[in-house]
Parts: structure tokens; C-alpha cells; sequence
């Protein structure tokens, strides 16, 4: 390959480097803005603080976490055991509301889903506590994994249909560690 090329093709993969870091916002800036969006949304009362469930389980009357005490929907650890698998198995997670209100995790209005809405990795608020602990944490966490726990979640909410709302969870924050696979 001549010279000439070589440095055309190298300048040009510079200028496409340069076009596309533009705009890109830095990971530390993106999170310390999330992470301000969350507080205020907090304060306003506009996040969704509720306990993660399996769809499976709740609509097949296997299992009833909207009649147990809030922060408790399952009855044993066998029970969220199998909750936990079903979850696994692409069953769908609920949000349970203290108000007994279900809230689906779901894409943002106008896109498309492409796979499950139980995978994607979704950044987390740690709380100031959390972030001078002794323990380094997940700073993302999946949904199955947090099946039978409380969390609180940033993100927009649709309507949705017979008693469940949507939600495209934006953030999500919870006390306690996160352990990927247990």
C-alpha cells in the first residue's frame, strides 16, 4: 500500500475518532448527573419504591406476595428459590408497590424490544454510605438477581393496561450487596 494511503487512511480513522467521541458524555460526569436526577426525583416523591416479583408465580396463583407484609413476598427461601429460577427462565418481573400497584420494567415509549427487559444492566445510585463503605459494589445491577427485594427506581411511567403500569427504568438504588448470580 503506498505511503500517501497508509497516512490518508490513518487521518481519516482520526477524524472518525475525534467525530465520534464528540458529545460522548464521560462515565463519572453521566453518573454524578444521574445520580442528582435521582435525589431531586426523590424528594419530589416521583421514583417507584417497591419489591421486585416474579410474574410466573404471582398470576398462577403459586404464590400470593401482594397478600404477605410488604418487603416479605415470599413465604421460605424455597419459595424465592424457585421464584428466582422462573425469573431466570425470562418469566416476567413485577414491581409491587406498598400501595399493591404493579409497575412492568419496559423500553422507553418508541423502541422496540429486542430481548429480555429482565437483562440489560442498569446503572445504580449508590448512597453516600454506600460509596465510604469498607466493600466495593456493583455500580449496575440486573433485575433477577434482586427478585424478593426492595428497590427504588428512577425512570418514566406509562399508563399501561389492566391495573399494571410500565416503567422504563432509568436507575435503580437498594441497600445491601449485589451478588451476580445468587
Amino acid at each position: 500500500m503506498p505511503r500517501r494511503a497508509i497516512v490518508s487512511a490513518a487521518l481519516l480513522a482520526a477524524v472518525a475518532l475525534v467525530a465520534c467521541s464528540r458529545g460522548r458524555v464521560p462515565y463519572q460526569e453521566r453518573m454524578a448527573r444521574l445520580e442528582s436526577r435521582f435525589a431531586a426525583a426523590t424528594r419530589a416523591g416521583s421514583t417507584v419504591k417497591g419489591v421486585l416479583v416474579e410474574g410466573n408465580s404471582l398470576f398462577n396463583g403459586t404464590t400470593s406476595p401482594q397478600s404477605r407484609p410488604y418487603g416479605q413476598p415470599y413465604a421460605s427461601d424455597e419459595e424465592l428459590r424457585a421464584a428466582k429460577i422462573s425469573a431466570e427462565r425470562n418469566s416476567k418481573i413485577f414491581v409491587l408497590t406498598r400501595d399493591g400497584t404493579l409497575y412492568y420494567p419496559t423500553v422507553k415509549r418508541g423502541e422496540r424490544a429486542s430481548g429480555s427487559q429482565n437483562s440489560p444492566r442498569i446503572p445504580r445510585i449508590l448512597t453516600e454510605q454506600q460509596k465510604h463503605g469498607q466493600k466495593k459494589l456493583f455500580t449496575w445491577a440486573t433485575l433477577v438477581p434482586l427478585v424478593g427485594r426492595e428497590v427504588e427506581l428512577l425512570g418514566e411511567v406509562y399508563p399501561g393496561h389492566g391495573g399494571v403500569k410500565g416503567i422504563a427504568i432509568e436507575a435503580i438504588s437498594f441497600e445491601g450487596e449485589y451478588l451476580v448470580g445468587k
